[in-house]
């Protein structure tokens, strides 16, 4: 593996995970309330759980990566609010879990699940203006070193 392999954004690809996990739970939670089906409650509790998981790993990736990396001026700004939008999903869908211990859930815990998803799509919108907008992470628009 060579050094420029390690300096790879990391992530981008992660955060993937927990935005599929997060908006598929809340399809579920609709689909249970729709249906009834116990099913579709266990889906979306472990649904959750991994969302919770990956996000975790992908704020401390996007963490690092922020501290290690150069942005252009006009991009902190989107940055900052990314990671304060992704960081208050996390916790949307953090207190959600904890109140999932019963199939079904109380309306509350897929209250706070939706509205953790509505975060998730907004803070979505930041990440891909950082990625799309400034070439932050895409190593062809990255600064050259000499």
């Amino acid at each position: 593996m060579t050094s420029s392999s390690l300096l790879h954004p990391v992530h981008p690809a992660l955060a993937h995970f927990p935005v599929a996990f997060w908006l598929g739970s809340s399809a579920s939670d609709l689909i249970a309330l729709k249906s009834g089906n116990a099913v579709w409650w266990a889906v979306s509790h472990y649904a959750v759980a991994a969302g919770v998981i990956t996000g975790a790993i992908a704020l401390l990736a996007g963490a690092v990566e922020l501290w290690l990396r150069k942005l252009p001026p006009a991009a902190w700004r989107w940055a900052g609010l990314h990671a304060g939008l992704m960081g208050t999903a996390l916790l949307c869908f953090m207190v959600s879990l904890s109140w999932r211990a019963a199939a079904p859930p109380p309306l509350s815990a897929v209250w706070v699940s939706l509205l953790g998803s509505a975060i998730v799509l907004a803070g979505g919108f930041c990440g891909g203006t950082l990625v799309y907008g400034y070439g932050v992470g895409v190593s062809w628009r990255a600064e050259r070193r000499e």
